[in-house]
């Protein structure tokens, strides 16, 4: 319900934005920004375009690869994440100046594949099982592909001549809860049902542990540069 609702608000909210925008259209508006930046959601390329004096629509990608061990249930993980996502944003600049709130849309790609490190035995769900039991024991986390974003942030380059701009943002991506998969490949429990139902319950733990990941926090440092 609280979701449905934030969709709709933001909705309207955009809606009557950008109704504001082409109504108060005006030459200082005119340009395009084409920015660098370094953030929680990896290194990104974003440009910048001017609606009116008070609104600027964005959009960028981002792009981050870490390699990790992970330990979850006395399991070690070897994870490969890829931090890969895009973004649709609209600035309001309230008074006119380099603050802003903005809201808007993350197109999600990340994800984070791993593989269980080689151990004589795993624990899985409630049970422990035998390393020829289980196999390899592969696992795959990733977030829903549409997310919405708010924040507040700092700096306008298009409400300027032309130049540098420095560039900060603050907010956060409603990533909405983890989805995970577990599986297991070549060993002689892959297909019974009880270590199936392990296999569920280890993904519930996951999941669960992954709950404040629902809020996804983003930080972003940048410069753009108007043409």
């Amino acid at each position: 319900m609280t979701y449905s609702i934030l969709k709709k608000t933001t909705a309207i909210g955009f809606g009557a934005l950008i109704a504001m925008s082409v109504a108060n259209t005006s030459a200082q508006a005119d340009g395009i920004a084409m920015g660098l930046k370094a953030s929680t959601q990896g290194v990104g390329i974003e440009l910048t375009g001017g609606l009116s004096d008070y609104v600027n629509v964005r959009v960028g990608a981002n792009y981050a690869k870490l390699n990790k061990t992970l330990t979850k249930s006395g399991n070690d993980y070897d994870f490969d994440l890829k931090l890969k996502s895009f973004n649709a944003l609209i600035d309001w600049h309230v008074l006119g100046g380099g603050f802003r709130i903005t809201g808007g849309a993350v197109f999600d790609k990340n994800t984070l594949n791993g593989q269980a490190v080689t151990s004589n035995t795993y624990d899985i769900g409630n049970m422990t099982f035998t390393s020829a039991e289980v196999g390899t024991l592969n696992g795959n986390i990733n977030f829903r592909d549409v997310s919405p974003y708010i924040g507040i942030g700092w700096g306008n380059p298009i409400n300027k001549d032309s130049g540098w701009t420095f560039m900060v943002d603050l907010g956060v991506v409603f990533t909405g809860t983890a989805r995970v998969a577990l599986t297991s490949v070549g060993g002689t429990l892959s297909n019974d049902p009880t270590f199936l139902t392990e296999v569920r319950r280890e993904e519930g733990n996951v999941r669960n542990d992954l709950e404040a990941y629902k809020y996804y926090p983003v930080a972003s440092l940048g410069l753009s540069y108007k043409f």
